[in-house]
C-alpha cells in the first residue's frame, strides 16, 4: 500500500487545490473588489431610473400646460394624418419643449409652426416615456415638431400659419387667426413645392375675390396679376428643376456592396470579367452624361419676347441638372468603379476624367452666371411691376448691375451674352409699355380718350428713348 497514496493525503493534491486561496487577506481583498464593483452597478442602475423619473415627471408637467388650444392642432393633425387623438398628443409631448406653441399662440409671435411625419429613430430616454417592442436605434413612424432648417425632410410636413400676429391666437379665435396645410416630401423635396404651390396655394389665390384695397384701381389689378405671375414663373421654375435632373442608368449587374473594403477593389480589379463589367457600367454613363454636355451646347429655343429673368432661370436648370451628375459622380456607385479600375490601369479613365472635367467646368460655370445674374433680378423687377415712367428711372440701375456682371463674371462676360441679355431687357421693355398703353390687356387703343392715349405713348417713347441711349453707351464699352 506505501505505493499508493489516499485521498486524504497531503501527498497527493486535490484538483481543487489551486482554487482554493490559502492567503485569508487575498480572500477579504477579492471579496471587497466583487462588492465594490456590485455598488457600481447599483449606483448606474439608480442614476438610470432616477432619469427616467425625472424625464417622465418634466413630461407629466408638460402634459399639464396643454390647453385647448394643444388640442385643436392635435386634432387637425390627427384627422390629416389619420392617426388617434391620443397618439398625437403622445408624440408632441416627446418633444423637450412645447415653447414652438408658445410662440406660436403670442402677439408678436412666430407666424409657422411645423411637424414632420416621417421614419426615424426612436427617441431617447429623455422623452419620458418607453416604447416596448423596440430596440435601440430601431426605425419608427414618428410625428414630431421640428426646425425645418435642420431636418432632412422625406416624409409628410404638416404646418399652421398665422397670417397677422398683433392679437394672440386663443380658443376665441383660433379657427379664424390660424390656416393649416401639408407638403409631401416623399417623392422629393422639389416636386413636394411644387405640388403645395400648384396644386394648392395657385388655386387658392386664383379663386380669391376680396382683395381689400386692390380691388378698388387698375394699379391694384395689375400688383395682383403681378403676384400672380411671380407664383407661376416659380413654379415653372420647379418644373424645369424636376425634368431637367439628370438620373443616370443603374449598373444593376454588379454588386456594390462587395465593392466597399479595399481588399474587396483589389480583388476585383484581379477579376478580369468583373473589370469588364465595371468598364461597361463607367461608359453607359460616360455616353449619358455626353449627351447632355452635347445638348446644353446646342441653340436655346426661347420665345420672341422673353425677358431678363429667363436668362436667370436658365442658368438655374443648368445648374441644376450639372449638380444632379456630380452628385451622382460623388457617389459611393461611381467612386467604387474608379477605384477599381484605377487599381486595374483601366485605359477608360482616360476619358472618364476629361468628362469628370468638363462636367465640373460646366457646373462651375452655371454656379457663377447664377451669382450674378441674381444681382439682376431685384434690378429688373421695376420692367415687369412698374409703368414706364418709374421704369425709366430705374433703367441706370440695371445698366449698372450689366456692367459689373460684364467686368466681374468670368464666364458670362462675353459680348455675344451680353448682347443676347440686352434684347431681352429691350423685349422686357416693350411688353411694359404694350401693357400700359392698353391697361393689361384691358383697353384697347381706339377705346380710350385720344389725350390719355398720347400722353401713354410719348411716356412710353421717352422710355424707350432713354434705354436705347444707356444701351449704346454700355455696348461701346465692350
Amino acid at each position: 500500500m506505501s505505493g499508493t497514496s489516499h485521498p486524504d493525503s497531503t501527498g497527493d493534491p486535490s484538483p481543487m487545490a489551486d482554487n482554493v486561496p490559502t492567503d485569508r487577506g487575498a480572500v477579504g481583498r477579492r471579496g471587497s473588489k466583487f462588492h465594490r464593483s456590485g455598488s457600481c452597478v447599483q449606483a448606474v442602475q439608480e442614476t438610470m431610473k432616477e432619469k427616467q423619473a425625472r424625464y417622465k415627471e418634466s413630461r407629466e408637467a408638460r402634459k399639464k400646460l396643454l390647453t385647448s388650444g394643444h388640442k385643436y392642432i392635435f386634432e387637425i393633425l390627427a384627422d390629416r394624418l389619420s392617426l388617434e387623438l391620443q397618439a398625437v398628443e403622445e408624440f408632441v409631448l416627446d418633444a423637450p419643449s412645447l415653447a414652438p406653441f408658445d410662440d406660436f399662440f403670442a402677439k408678436g409671435g412666430s407666424k409657422t409652426i411645423a411637424f414632420v411625419y416621417q421614419e426615424t429613430e426612436v427617441p431617447g430616454i429623455e422623452c419620458g416615456r418607453t416604447f416596448p417592442g423596440t430596440a435601440k436605434g430601431a426605425i419608427i413612424m414618428r410625428l414630431f415638431l421640428a426646425n425645418l432648417s435642420e431636418t432632412c425632410l422625406t416624409g409628410l410636413c404638416p404646418f399652421f400659419v398665422r397670417t397677422k400676429i398683433d392679437v394672440p391666437v386663443n380658443i376665441k379665435n383660433i379657427h379664424e387667426e390660424i390656416y393649416f396645410s401639408m407638403l409631401d416630401a416623399a417623392e422629393g423635396l422639389l416636386k413636394g413645392t411644387r405640388n403645395l404651390l400648384s396644386k394648392i396655394m395657385m388655386p387658392a389665390v386664383c379663386a380669391t375675390e376680396n382683395w381689400g384695397a386692390l380691388n378698388q384701381s387698375k394699379h391694384g389689378e395689375k400688383d395682383k396679376q403681378n403676384f400672380k405671375d411671380t407664383i407661376t414663373r416659380y413654379i415653372h421654375f420647379l418644373d424645369a428643376c424636376i425634368e431637367g435632373t439628370v438620373q443616370l442608368k443603374t449598373a444593376s449587374n454588379i454588386e456594390f456592396a462587395r465593392l466597399v473594403s479595399f481588399e474587396d477593389v483589389k480583388a476585383a480589379a484581379a477579376d478580369v470579367d468583373m473589370v469588364h463589367q465595371l468598364e461597361e457600367a463607367l461608359m453607359m454613363w460616360y455616353k449619358q452624361i455626353e449627351q447632355v454636355l452635347t445638348e446644353s451646347d446646342q441653340m436655346r429655343k426661347e420665345a420672341d419676347a422673353s425677358g431678363p429673368l429667363t436668362e436667370l432661370e436658365h442658368w438655374k436648370r443648368m445648374s441644376a441638372k450639372f449638380n444632379s451628375i456630380i452628385e451622382h459622380i460623388k457617389g459611393p456607385e461611381c467612386k467604387a468603379v474608379v477605384n477599381v479600375l484605377n487599381i486595374n490601369r483601366s485605359k477608360t479613365l482616360k476619358l472618364w476624367r476629361e468628362l469628370d472635367a468638363r462636367i465640373t467646368d460646366c457646373a462651375n460655370e452655371a454656379k457663377d452666371n447664377v451669382k450674378f445674374l441674381y444681382t439682376l433680378e431685384k434690378v429688373c423687377q421695376p420692367l415687369y411691376n412698374c409703368d414706364p415712367v418709374t421704369m425709366a428711372k430705374s433703367i441706370q440701375n440695371l445698366i449698372n448691375a450689366i456692367r459689373m456682371i460684364h467686368s466681374v463674371s468670368q464666364y458670362y462676360n462675353t459680348s455675344e451674352r451680353m448682347t443676347s441679355l440686352f434684347i431681352k431687357v429691350t423685349n422686357q421693355m416693350v411688353t411694359a409699355c404694350r401693357a400700359y398703353i392698353t391697361d393689361n390687356g384691358t383697353s384697347g387703343i381706339w377705346e380710350q380718350d385720344t389725350q390719355d392715349i398720347i400722353k401713354k405713348i410719348q411716356v412710353t417713347d421717352d422710355g424707350i428713348k432713354n434705354m436705347k441711349s444707356s444701351q449704346l453707351n454700355m455696348l461701346s464699352e465692350f
